[in-house]
């Protein structure tokens, strides 16, 4: 594949991130794609019902995501990019509470591409960050009344 199509395959896998959109998200991945979030108990998984699981939890956990792209690399059929996510942490991301808070975070994706799509994703992102701001900062008054 080109760069320009594994490109534009990531970057229809991002909006529908963004958009909370399973049905698209999935449409950018092969049928037997592998999802591997480093660091995750769950590890590698290959079974569309636990990827689309692993998804859903992350539309739980967070809202209004931007992904800001830093660099990316390409080699024959993958690609590595790292980026720069904004969020809202409005569920439990990692077990601590959101309460609505913006948080920033590096993320690295290296990316398989084979038939059109992403045969396997290997994700790794700055949990640590994440900790940090979100044990540092107060939550919303709005996520925390009532």
């Amino acid at each position: 594949m080109t760069p320009a199509e594994m490109d534009e395959i990531l970057g229809r896998h991002y909006a529908a991130e963004a958009a909370h959109d399973l049905e698209a998200l999935m449409g950018t991945l092969t049928a037997d794609a592998v999802h591997d979030v480093v660091g995750d108990p769950d590890e590698a998984l290959r079974d569309p019902s636990d990827i689309r699981r692993r998804y859903q939890q992350l539309f739980d956990d967070f809202d209004n995501e931007r992904v800001t792209p830093v660099r990316r690399l390409y080699g024959d059929d993958f690609l590595v990019d790292e980026s720069r996510v904004t969020a809202r942490a409005v569920g439990t991301p990692f077990g601590l509470t959101g309460g609505n808070r913006e948080v920033t975070y590096r993320l690295l994706h290296v990316c398989e591409f084979r038939d059109g799509g992403i045969s396997r994703e290997n994700v790794w992102l700055d949990v640590a960050g994440v900790v940090r701001q979100l044990n540092d900062a107060p939550a919303s008054v709005e996520a925390t009344a009532g």
